[in-house]
């Protein structure tokens, strides 16, 4: 198994399990962040393998600067 600063310090796409385990969430909860939420964009959070490939990858430091800013901007009631 990948430990989380060894994943972000030799790659920046990695792949969906990867990115799961590193961010602490389950597969269907980042496929739910792209489809429903729209919290994670293509092209700047996750793409695809190749253009032919429906396997995705995802960019660690992007995920985690949009979650780190959802995390801390106060929620609007």
């Amino acid at each position: 198994m990948h430990t989380y600063q060894s994943i972000r310090m030799n790659i920046n796409w990695v792949t969906q399990r990867m990115a799961s385990d590193a961010l602490g969430v389950s597969e269907s909860t980042l496929q739910k962040w792209r489809n429903k939420d729209k919290i994670l964009v293509i092209g700047k959070h996750f793409r695809r393998k190749t253009p032919t490939n429906q396997q995705l990858l995802y960019n660690l430091e992007a995920c985690e600067k949009t979650l780190h800013q959802l995390c801390t901007t106060p929620l609007e009631v």
